[in-house]
């Protein structure tokens, strides 16, 4: 594709642009990534949950229901799914339509992934994204975003492993200082 540089869109705008792939017709490529919110929180149960957060009661009681959870999202309608709908992979125009990149996560996935991912990254109203999209999305949308905001929050203050490698990489991190200087 030729080169298509980024514009500014309105969440609602991107939103609408889900909704209008999510309602296209896709065969699932052999390629395409299955289950990628279960694959996630696979990762986070055998990291130790998210007991980095000292969680809540309620953050608890998430945690104990996410294969329920994960079991309403496989029950939702398959669709195609970008799978890291966030504003910085939504970037381009052709038209009225959202050129996006990184499809490294595409495939078909729960109605309302998506919307639940683009959700953590933009400071809209989430019914203002559910009305843009269009559908019965809400759903699967509040279910990707719970699961996903709440494993980012506890990956990012779970230091653990992390902080280790980052002391490890802090020679390295100085050296880049001196060269950018």
């Amino acid at each position: 594709m030729a080169y298509t540089s980024a514009v500014e869109w309105a969440p609602e705008a991107l939103a609408g642009a889900l909704g209008r792939f999510a309602g296209s017709s896709v065969a699932e490529p052999d390629w395409g990534a299955r289950d990628v919110l279960r694959d996630r929180l696979g990762t986070v149960e055998r990291r130790g949950g998210w007991r980095s957060l000292n969680p809540s009661p309620a953050i608890e009681e998430l945690w104990r229901l996410r294969d329920n959870a994960l079991a309403v999202l496989d029950g939702l309608p398959r669709v195609p799914t970008h799978g890291d709908a966030h504003p910085m992979n939504l970037l381009g125009r052709a038209g009225d339509d959202v050129v996006a990149i990184d499809w490294e996560q595409f495939g078909l996935g729960p109605l309302g992934f998506d919307l639940g991912y683009l959700a953590l990254a933009v400071d809209v109203p989430l019914d203002a994204l559910v009305e843009a999209h269009g559908g019965d999305v809400r759903r699967g949308a509040v279910i990707v975003a719970a699961y996903t905001g709440v494993s980012r929050a506890a990956w990012a203050v779970g230091a653990g492993d992390r902080t280790d490698w980052l002391g490890k990489v802090s020679g390295i991190v100085e050296e880049a200082m001196n060269g950018a200087q």
